[in-house]
């Protein structure tokens, strides 16, 4: 299946994502944070449109969240 996704498309798919514990450092600061403890969960910051990152970067960061946990 061919897909064209926007910017604003590959954000949405990054945030509807957890990343495992294995590539949490791997994920820009600015853009999410691991909650330890207790709670034991990720938490994507908000992301705009307006992020420095490329389309392709951003995509790249959602297959890697995706692969984490196989």
């Amino acid at each position: 299946m061919l897909v064209e996704l926007n910017k604003k498309d590959i954000i949405s798919l990054l945030m509807g994502s957890k990343p495992n514990y294995s590539v949490m450092d791997k994920i820009p600061k600015e853009l999410g944070h691991y909650v330890g403890g207790f709670v034991d969960d990720w938490k994507w910051n908000y992301i705009s449109e307006n992020v420095p990152y490329t389309e392709e970067y951003l995509y790249n960061l959602y297959v890697m969240c995706k692969n984490s946990w196989k």
